[in-house]
């Protein structure tokens, strides 16, 4: 079965359009984390209805998104959202600075067994994401899935759009996105037909293909078997790995908080590392900057310094797989957070699935911090005990180890920039 299939897409009508900055997400900068609050942001604004249970259709009592579910039926009758007559594919482009990234929107089976992860994923949010699947009929969201396009079928046909595009807006971020609409069938077959073999690697949004895969089970426990439908299938972007804008950023790693074992660990990792004192931020950022084996900066109270695997240190890996031994968050994971998590918390602490990812986002000792000058200078002052900064990941890695059935730790990338939400809607109801 192909990974690509063209969609009625859900959207903003042709009156929304002028203003369709004010609609998505993020639409202002710094909106609220707070999944129980929308913000200040326009009334029709996408958030309302991904935010699900405030507003003035709401009432108390309800099963969750009963209100949000109830403003898209308004929505829907009103023409705010409409859908589009004919299935298409949809060019979406996002530009930060000079760096420009493009892919397409389409449908992506679940169960051909092509769209595959590249990393573990704790879960967090799926629950809540099935059950808004479950009230609502329709993703809100689209995942970001890389291919690695050995043909370059996908990325000549991404250079050859022409054109004023069919939408177009900055978002709260100062993301540039442009959009182009494609109905054209026989691009649909050309593009289905050349990647049919691909797989689909999931860059982000791995808690949304779980919880489409529970909705999808929930769905055929509650009717009888058909063949194909709406909910088999999932909006997706999907990207060519050789795309120059295809940016992964690292994701960081702090322990906010040690004793004195999880001390004494630190001071104990010239026996795996070669350790190098950095004088200054920027020389840190150069000496992480460079290849070869995996190396790290590590940030304590008034000082820096440069973990690089030693060569003798392939025994020590003997504990990951061998496709992530040259990965450096799996290194970091297995070599230095995981052991450190158990001189803090007793042997008690292992993770039996490979889940080499410390603990989860938000914790005292946690993963998935974006800014590694903010947790530096936290380190560096004392104000936390000790902040990791790693290397990206570099796509064509993390397509290889997906290929390959591995799976990296939790958060071991952060995509740049993420899909924004209100430009398209996968209804998976007729209306």
């Amino acid at each position: 079965m192909p990974i690509v299939r063209p969609i009625r897409a859900l959207r903003y009508g042709q009156d929304q359009l002028p203003h369709l900055d004010e609609l998505i997400s993020p639409a202002v900068r710094g909106e609220p984390e707070d999944r129980n609050v929308v913000g200040d942001v326009h009334s029709l604004n996408i958030r309302h209805l991904v935010r699900g249970d405030h507003g003035p259709l709401a009432t108390e009592d309800e099963p969750p998104f009963t209100h949000a579910a109830r403003l898209l039926r308004q929505w829907k009758e009103d023409g705010v959202l409409v859908r589009d007559g004919r299935p298409g594919i949809y060019v979406y482009e996002q530009a930060v600075d000079s760096l420009v990234r493009r892919g397409i929107v389409c449908l992506t089976h679940l169960n051909d067994g092509r769209l595959v992860p590249h990393e573990l994923s704790r879960g967090g949010s799926s629950g809540t994401l099935a059950t808004q699947l479950h009230a609502m009929g329709c993703q809100l969201s689209m995942v970001m899935a890389v291919v690695p396009d050995r043909q370059g079928l996908l990325a000549d046909y991404l250079q050859s759009q022409p054109g004023r595009p069919w939408m177009q807006l900055v978002d709260g971020d100062g993301v540039r996105s442009r959009v182009w609409l494609d109905e054209d069938p026989a691009n649909h077959l050309r593009l289905a037909a050349g990647l049919r073999d691909e797989p689909a690697v999931i860059a982000d949004g791995h808690h949304r293909v779980t919880a489409a895969l529970q909705h999808q089970a929930n769905m055929a426990a509650e009717g009888p078997a058909r063949r194909d439908s709406p909910w088999d299938y999932l909006m997706t972007l999907i990207v060519p790995a050789s795309d120059p804008g295809l940016i992964c950023r690292p994701s960081h790693r702090i322990c906010a908080s040690l004793g004195a074992a999880g001390l004494a660990f630190l001071d104990g990792l010239s026996a795996t590392f070669e350790i190098t004192a950095l004088p200054t931020r920027s020389t840190a950022r150069e000496w992480l900057a460079e290849g070869g084996p995996p190396r790290f900066v590590l940030v304590q109270k008034g000082k820096i310094r440069g973990l690089l695997l030693r060569p003798d240190a392939a025994r020590a890996l003997e504990v990951l797989p061998e496709l992530l031994r040259d990965v450096d968050a799996a290194v970091l994971g297995a070599l230095v957070l995981d052991p450190l998590a158990a001189a803090e918390h007793g042997q008690a602490w292992s993770r039996a699935d490979g889940d080499t990812g410390g603990a989860a986002s938000g914790s005292a000792f946690s993963h998935n911090k974006a800014s590694a000058e903010d947790i530096a200078e936290r380190a560096f002052s004392g104000e936390i005990d000790v902040a990791f900064l790693l290397r990206p990941t570099p796509p064509q890695q993390i397509v290889a180890v997906a290929e390959q059935g591995g799976l990296m730790p939790p958060k071991s990338t952060n995509f740049q920039p993420k899909p924004i939400k209100g430009l398209l809607i996968n209804s998976l109801v007729s209306f």
